[in-house]
């Protein structure tokens, strides 16, 4: 595509091109989502075979939720360079968001096969995901697994993989990968309330109320007028709502 594409187009094009798509990252980066999209659609415009422009404007439209037009042009970044993992990587991740799990799964197996890609650890990490939301819950241990051991940092790699074992039914594994999320080494894992709220859940589930408690009470400080916030105080006064020594049961997992 590359040769095709130099052949056709003036040089003087493919640069203004690519200096568009520097200027709508620059306008991404300070939070200008529209002047990023304005900037990358007159990229593709002075080069439509420029897939560093169609990536870009397939980025900004993810960036704003608008996943049927992220998808157009990540599907069309892959067209002009069948090498380039980010947009596969990146059109994995739409179609999880969109609940598309075997097309998620097609193309993120196809992007995790790149050896050569530098943060493999998203791309295992969105395919375990795939695998997650297909309920093929051995496969997403297994790429969430290598996630983790690639970058023990993930932190949300770590909460999708204690996801993966508490929906085997496996709480001690579970436990184990959601305490590592929300103690990795970064200033956002620990806050990470998904993970804190799931943690309770889990600790429930198993017996150990006292930690259980423990974790919904941390969830619920993080912000407690946020969804996972609402829930983990709910969850802490219906624990503290039990009587007679019964035992509290967890609610279910993402309600």
């Amino acid at each position: 595509p590359f040769q095709e594409r130099n052949q056709v187009l003036p040089r003087q094009a493919q640069h203004l091109s690519q200096n568009l798509v520097a200027l709508a990252q620059e306008s991404f980066q300070n939070d200008d989502l529209g002047d990023a999209l304005r900037k990358g659609l007159q990229a593709v415009e002075t080069d439509p075979t420029n897939p560093d422009a169609t990536y870009m404007v397939g980025f900004v439209y993810a960036a704003r939720g608008e996943y049927v037009d992220a998808e157009r042009y990540f599907r069309k970044t892959v067209e002009l360079d069948t090498t380039f993992t980010d947009a596969r990587n990146a059109l994995g991740q739409i179609y999880n968001n969109q609940g598309r799990y075997d097309d998620a799964i097609a193309i993120l197996e196809a992007a995790a096969a790149d050896l050569l890609y530098p943060t493999p650890h998203l791309v295992q990490g969105n395919l375990g995901q795939a695998y997650l939301g297909a309920a093929n819950y051995d496969k997403a241990v297994e790429w969430l697994l290598r996630s983790v051991r690639e970058e023990p940092r993930f932190c949300v790699g770590w909460y999708r993989l204690g996801d993966a074992y508490f929906r085997k039914g496996d709480d001690a594994s579970a436990e184990q990968a959601l305490v590592a999320a929300v103690t990795v080494d970064e200033p956002a894992c620990g806050r990470f309330q998904a993970a804190w709220r799931m943690l309770g859940e889990v600790r429930l589930r198993a017996g150990a109320v006292g930690g259980a408690a423990e974790a919904f009470g941390t969830c619920a400080d993080i912000d407690a007028g946020s969804p996972d916030g609402e829930a983990c105080a709910a969850a802490l006064g219906h624990m503290r709502g039990t009587t007679d020594g019964a035992p509290a049961t967890a609610p279910a997992v993402g309600s």
